[in-house]
């Protein structure tokens, strides 16, 4: 009898170091994991990689980790998204290109958000703006328009990234044109496709564009007194309005769509690959909300002219998905970028 009992205590005993040992040892998915960030951008001095980079120094902080933003375009993110293992080693934090990318037919439909975890959003830029060179016969885009009806043997050229928020802007900007002042003077607004905000800035100061997308942080030491006369430039339009600055925004010029005024602020957003579990998921929903909520993530977002804004993953989607939906009709009505190339 007394052999049982001793039995049953070391049974227990063991049970009990068992339980306790793995409640102990258990630990967060990221909790020293070395995680990769890919963004959809080869620039180091965009939006993309700026706000990338800002939101996983916050995010290692609350994760005990350590993120690397690895900047290696559009097609290689969602590249990475697709085939990473699904533990938490490998995110993406990217804005609207994300999904747009696929309606516009630049990306494969493999990519869509449906075939991916949309997580949490962490910020927005509503600074995403169009300038041109400083000495322009132009200060806003309907100047610029105007400037085309008043000189029929004239034409601008627009840099803008094929399959993105770019596109999707001067697509916006075309419609209305074509529908407000007529085919021909649309028939002499261009594109010039280009990349990175420092391959479109070179392509403007080489005289081989007339006006570029990019993002107002970005470009604003051109902006500023002091600057060169070869390199300064001149905002033209906002995409929507920036706290503080006194910029036209499409709106404010009356640029709309289907007759309501046209925005939009780039919405920053990370993704894991599709089979992500949930609990990994939950793990940086709620980092993504904290960081959101500390006073100086929301202060240096600021200061770069960007907004901390959380939405937890499941509005994530369903506002990406219904964003999406609401822009197709435009992008399918719109000439193909191949028709509105300059050659």
């Amino acid at each position: 009898m007394k052999k049982i009992v001793a039995l049953s205590l070391i049974m227990v005993l063991a049970l009990t170091g068992l339980f306790g040992c793995s409640k102990k040892d258990e630990k967060p998915t990221f909790d020293g994991q070395r995680v990769r960030v890919v963004i959809g951008s080869t620039s180091t001095t965009g939006d993309s990689y700026l706000i990338a980079d800002l939101a996983s120094r916050y995010l290692q902080e609350e994760l005990s980790s350590n993120f690397k933003v690895d900047a290696v375009g559009a097609g290689p993110a969602l590249d990475a998204i697709a085939t990473a293992k699904a533990d938490g080693s490998t995110l993406m934090i990217f804005h609207d290109m994300t999904y747009l990318g696929i309606s516009f037919g630049a990306f494969d439909a493999k990519y869509a958000l449906e075939n991916m975890v949309v997580g949490p959003r962490i910020g927005l830029n509503p600074g995403a703006c169009f300038a041109a060179t400083a000495d322009a016969p132009y200060n806003t885009m309907v100047e610029m328009t105007d400037y085309l009806k008043a000189n029929p043997d004239q034409k601008v050229r627009l840099a803008v990234e094929a399959g993105g928020v770019s596109h999707i802007a001067f697509i916006a900007y075309y419609q209305w044109v074509v529908e407000t002042y007529g085919q021909d003077v649309a028939d002499r607004i261009r594109v010039v496709v280009g990349g990175s905000t420092a391959e479109k800035s070179q392509m403007l100061w080489d005289g081989n564009t007339d006006v570029i997308f990019a993002d107002y942080t970005s470009l604003k030491q051109y902006t500023e007194e002091g600057v060169e006369a070869q390199l300064k430039m001149k905002y033209i339009a906002l995409l929507d309005e920036v706290d503080g600055l006194d910029i036209p925004t499409y709106a404010d010029q009356g640029i709309s769509l289907n007759g309501e005024p046209f925005s939009f602020s780039k919405e920053f957003v990370v993704y894991l690959p599709k089979e992500t579990p949930q609990e990994l998921v939950d793990e940086i929903d709620a980092a993504a909300k904290a960081i959101c909520e500390d006073q100086k993530f929301i202060d240096e977002m600021a200061a770069l002219t960007y907004k901390a804004s959380y939405l937890s993953p499941a509005e994530t989607k369903t506002h990406l998905i219904e964003k999406r939906d609401s822009l197709n009709e435009l992008i399918q009505a719109a000439p193909s970028l191949d028709v509105l190339t300059e050659q």
